[in-house]
């Protein structure tokens, strides 16, 4: 069995995977040694990947925890060095996050034969495609959905801070009802576009969507999308299995 973990600033993604199926998941704010000796016990974990958005993870708890468990032979940090199942033509790969790069080897997991566009809707949007050769020549960034509520109670005088409103109308007949429409229906407008565009260059193409702000969009997004809440880790133990 593989063990995953996904460190970030204020949050730990853990998954279990047997035989590429994910068994067990969960996220807290802590992973301590006495948890990864419980996760031992419950589960025969062999190998373990870390991938981190922190620069020392080498000096982590959750890096020194699982040395003194599953020992460091048996542990592999992921970097920008770290080998891939596809081909990574992006121009400056030291910038890559290493969500996107778990989520790119996910979507080559899935879709291993159909070219692959990537959605993943969180503070930030991150759209990347991986042509049908599995080749990834780039993709592009913009401000996710509170991101832009943020930013128009940060650079107004007036404008109040709102957050995601489900039932807001198409046309806002008020301020607030403005900016719930105008930031919402401007990001579904957004995806639908890239979504269509991607298609028509290639019919083939398989669309997944992930990230915190994956419920709203798969409500409201139009076109035929695979949810994969779990993209991230499931690309961790690709990348992991694909070192072993």
């Amino acid at each position: 069995m593989n063990l995953v973990i996904d460190q970030g600033n204020t949050f730990n993604k853990i998954g279990v995977f047997d035989k590429g199926q994910l068994e067990y998941s969960y996220s807290s704010k802590s992973l301590d040694e006495n948890t990864l000796k419980q996760l031992q016990v419950n589960y025969p974990i062999k190998n373990v990947i870390i991938s981190s958005v922190r620069d020392k993870v080498e000096q982590s708890a959750i890096f020194n925890g699982s040395e003194k468990v599953f020992g460091s032979s048996n542990i592999l940090l992921l970097d920008t060095n770290t080998p891939v199942p596809f081909k990574n033509e992006y121009l400056s790969p030291q910038t890559l996050g290493k969500d996107r790069i778990a989520a790119l080897a996910g979507a080559y997991n899935l879709f291993p034969d159909n070219p692959k566009l990537i959605i993943d809707a969180g503070t930030a949007i991150t759209i990347d495609y991986l042509r049908s050769d599995n080749v990834f020549n780039g993709g592009n960034i913009s401000p996710g959905l509170q991101t832009r509520f943020n930013s128009l109670k940060q650079n107004t005088g007036k404008l109040p801070l709102l957050e995601l409103n489900n039932n807001s109308p198409f046309l806002g007949q008020n301020t607030q009802e403005a900016i719930w429409s105008g930031v919402q229906n401007s990001l579904i407008f957004e995806i639908e576009g890239y979504i269509n565009h991607f298609k028509t260059l290639n019919s083939n193409t398989k669309t997944i969507l992930t990230g915190g702000d994956v419920d709203f969009f798969a409500n409201n997004l139009k076109n035929r999308i695979f949810v994969i809440p779990n993209l991230v880790l499931t690309g961790l133990n690709t990348i992991l299995d694909y070192n072993a």
